[in-house]
């Protein structure tokens, strides 16, 4: 009896390791983050997209100095100034993000769909290299647009020991948790981006958390109303975070 029952417990071990190694395999994005697939989602937006490209010349010490130079000086973005914004990897920023943006600046917005995938388009693809930094840019300076506002959000998952009462956080990858209190958190990455000169700065908001219990019939439901929830605190903060930072 003993042994059937040691038996049985290595089994359910095996089961729950193998589930959890085959959730592993799609990590969840903030533009990504329905239970169904995101027809458009084909990956996020790299540093090297929107921050700068390599140069097509050698880089000289001079160039360093050049650029640090130019860094030193403070980076503004005053109150009702006009930005673009992206969300990465997806087609339009999330409305929760431009009406949080909207209190301060001018909002217009871009597609954050990577500029190697398929949904980019193919003929973007052939040819020339295309120096995205750069188009992104232009893009701006057609619109009116002073600065480019690019981000980036990841939602993760946790699961409360019930005797040690510690949370361990893992990338969310849909609903694959058990009936329990789900804690989950949203981080965001905020990059901007100045038209005229390319410089750029980068911070990372305050990060928002909460927790939700749910059974296997709600949870899809409670899943989505938690995402909604952190989203609008975490851009609502982002946002007068930019405007406190950047204003003065």
């Amino acid at each position: 009896m003993k042994s059937s029952s040691i038996d049985k417990w290595y089994g359910l071990l095996f089961v729950a390791l193998a589930a959890l190694l085959l959730s592993g395999c799609m990590t969840r994005s903030i533009s990504n983050a329905g239970n169904g697939q995101n027809q458009f989602y084909n990956g996020e937006l790299r540093d090297q997209d929107v921050l700068g490209a390599m140069p097509e010349q050698g880089i000289t010490d001079n160039d360093i100095k050049t650029a640090l130079n130019n860094a030193r000086s403070i980076f503004r973005l005053p109150k009702s100034s006009s930005i673009l914004l992206i969300q990465s990897g997806a087609m339009t920023p999330d409305p929760a993000m431009q009406n949080a943006l909207k209190q301060f600046y001018s909002v217009a917005v871009f597609s954050g769909i990577p500029p190697n995938s398929c949904s980019y388009g193919e003929s973007q693809t052939k040819g020339a290299t295309v120096d995205y930094p750069k188009l992104l840019r232009l893009t701006a300076a057609n619109g009116g647009k002073d600065k480019i506002l690019v981000y980036w959000g990841q939602l993760e998952s946790g699961s409360e020991n019930e005797i040690t009462k510690v949370v361990s956080w893992v990338p969310l990858v849909g609903s694959v948790l058990p009936d329990e209190t789900q804690h989950m958190r949203i981080v965001l990455r905020v990059a901007l981006i100045d038209v005229l000169t390319g410089r750029w700065t980068t911070f990372t908001p305050q990060t928002f958390e909460n927790s939700a219990v749910s059974s296997r019939h709600t949870r899809d439901t409670k899943d989505m109303k938690q995402i909604m929830e952190l989203k609008t605190l975490a851009y609502e903060a982002a946002a007068k975070e930019i405007f406190e930072r950047f204003s003065l």
